[in-house]
């Protein structure tokens, strides 16, 4: 099986090294050269990744005769540097059989050719806001991983370190694809209606971790970050008294459960203002705020700039966006009818005990 890596500007290193790493592991495990991988550009040229190494390609993508999946790595505001050419020879390698990939912010490229138009795709939770904002044929979750029909997308390394340990236990044998993992003391592996792993503002939980209340209270906030919700309805629809609901937010977050809705829907403002062009008013709309003045005064507050200010900085470098809890909870779609393809069959998931997170 071949892949092809097309690195873009700001891409993900760590993902990329993710992606070719258990490959290679898992070919010096068998002894044999069934994986194989050619990381290419748009011109063959060096690219630049987010951390600011480079990498020097193999080749540019239009030298590429034949490959089983092409996997796109970039950051969110990158673009195709030649939309005409390159957009064609993706095209033509999917009609060719092949597979097109987009790991974390390379969906913001493909999904501006329309590639993802129509397709489930998982985004990661820094830029849900925003994708839902810009492309609105997207279907989005907010799974690990997701690959529908000749579609793939990744919501970041772990991700596609997964996916490819799936590959590894289907194209070589899943005792390759388990050894694999432990090389990596990788625990345990998840399938791709594992949902992501979610921050809080707690400094000892991720949001899984955080009581039922306070979880479901969360999720609720997060559903509705555009028409604002009372505190008191959410206690009740939690089963809990407002005041209960105040000290379980405090023990848990360190801060009242008002204090956290309004710093959820902050957060996915700034992923609008730095991943659309949305006009500020729209973006004060989008997230509950009836007013720009009040949304401008709120936004300084909690990221130390203005909005205008923020906006700037994007193009001065300043292109990722630092979230405190990450984007609102998509609405759960059901997978009942697609599964992944037998090309992709997924590995057990228990592994030896002993083997941990690196």
């Amino acid at each position: 099986m071949h892949f092809t890596f097309l690195c873009l500007d700001d891409f993900p290193v760590a993902a990329l090294s993710m992606a070719i790493d258990p490959l290679r592991v898992a070919n010096e495990i068998s002894g044999q050269r069934n994986l194989n991988w050619t990381v290419v550009s748009e011109s063959g040229a060096a690219t630049f990744s987010s951390s600011r190494l480079s990498v020097n390609p193999d080749e540019a993508l239009a030298n590429v005769a034949q490959t089983d999946a092409i996997i796109v790595f970039a950051g969110a505001s990158a673009r195709l540097q030649n939309r005409k050419a390159t957009g064609g020879l993706l095209r033509r390698h999917l009609s060719h059989g092949a597979r097109i990939g987009a790991v974390s912010g390379a969906l913001f490229a493909l999904a501006e050719e329309q590639f993802f138009d129509g397709y489930k795709c998982s985004a990661h939770f820094c830029y849900t806001a925003a994708l839902q904002e810009k492309f609105d044929k997207l279907l989005l979750s907010d799974t690990l991983y997701t690959v529908d029909r000749n579609r793939m997308s990744f919501a970041g390394t772990a991700a596609i370190f997964e996916f490819m340990l799936g590959v590894i236990a289907q194209k070589v044998s899943e005792s390759v694809a388990v050894e694999t993992a432990c090389w990596f003391q990788y625990a345990g592996l998840r399938d791709t209606d594992t949902r992501q792993i979610l921050p809080t503002y707690s400094k000892n939980h991720t949001r899984d971790g955080l009581p039922r209340a306070v979880r479901s209270a969360i999720d609720l906030f997060a559903s509705n970050i555009e028409s604002k919700l009372k505190i008191e309805d959410v206690s009740k629809q939690v089963g809990m008294s407002l005041r209960q609901l105040e000290r379980s937010f405090k023990k848990e977050t360190g801060i009242s459960p008002g204090t956290y809705y309004r710093k959820l829907r902050l957060d996915a403002a700034r992923q609008k203002l730095l991943y659309t062009d949305k006009p500020l008013q729209e973006v004060a709309l989008s997230v509950g705020y009836d007013s720009t003045s009040a949304f401008s005064v709120n936004y300084r507050r909690e990221f130390g700039q203005s909005p205008t200010q923020a906006r700037k900085d994007r193009s001065h470098g300043v292109r990722h966006a630092a979230l405190s809890f990450g984007a609102p909870r998509l609405p759960q779609r059901s997978l009942s009818n697609w599964h992944m393809p037998s090309s992709e069959a997924y590995v057990p998931k228990a592994l030896p005990h002993g083997a941990v997170h690196d």
